[in-house]
């Protein structure tokens, strides 16, 4: 029987991690945020105010891609399940849901014959996007190795999300200590020491076995590599008639 995503899979716990760990921070400002809750459907899509830990560490990858570093992606992609995340919220977010109407062109991958080649096809949907209140802080825990390569990579890192969700870095990437206080709880942790005033998200992580290719030259999240679990944050949701309202205190 297949497990159900969003449960707590025990035998695949958080990544135990073996190698000594170098922490960075890197504090964001979003221009404009949106990120699809990982159960929520494409055509459907909810809004998290954290991103999950696969998203911070594929979008490192992704920016080492982009800035022409394929052997330190690579390399980076082979430790990415010992890595660790910590993601501090905003101070809060408006979430306020956009139609999309998508039109893409007609092709023969599905169908040799198609007779509508070259023409368009509409894909509707709704999608939450978010003003943002403050800055996003993410920690991540590196083997020391492949530190530089991080901090590279953090420097440049222009959205977390969706692609249209662009940001910028404040100041710039520091060396720190693994962070205590933020609350950003794993099952794991959240099982022993639950703090007040927090709220449940799912989000996506990998599990502690290294990540392997989807497809050549692509890795996402969502494969065997990956779970979804309920992580702590703190702050509230307020519903409202038009969306709904994140308050971190």
């Amino acid at each position: 029987m297949s497990r159900k995503k969003g449960t707590v899979d025990s035998e695949s716990v958080a990544p135990a991690t073996a190698l000594p760990l170098i922490w960075l921070k890197a504090a964001y400002k979003f221009h404009t945020y949106a990120y699809r809750d990982p159960r929520s459907a494409f055509a459907s899509a909810m809004g998290s105010p954290v991103v999950s830990p696969t998203t911070v560490l594929l979008g490192i990858a992704s920016t080492l891609f982009s800035l022409g570093k394929e052997s330190a992606a690579k390399a980076f992609l082979d430790v990415a399940n010992n890595c660790r995340v910590v993601v501090d919220a905003p101070d809060g977010i408006i979430f306020f849901r956009v139609f999309h109407q998508l039109r893409r062109y007609e092709t023969d991958k599905y169908d040799k014959h198609n007779p509508r080649l070259g023409l368009t096809n509409i894909n509707q949907g709704t999608r939450e996007y978010g003003l943002v209140e403050g800055q996003t802080i993410i920690y991540v825990g590196i083997p020391e190795d492949h530190a530089e390569a991080a901090k590279l990579a953090l420097t440049n890192l222009g959205h977390l999300g969706t692609r249209d969700s662009m940001c910028s870095l404040i100041d710039s990437v520091a060396n720190c200590s693994e962070p205590k206080d933020v609350v950003y709880m794993p099952p794991e942790q959240w099982k022993t020491d639950i703090h007040p005033g927090c709220t449940a998200v799912t989000l996506s992580r990998f599990k502690n076995t290294p990540v392997t290719q989807t497809l050549p030259h692509w890795w996402m999240a969502g494969g065997n590599n990956t779970e979804q679990v309920p992580y702590f944050i703190r702050g509230r949701f307020e519903g409202t008639s038009k969306g709904k309202i994140y308050r971190k205190r």
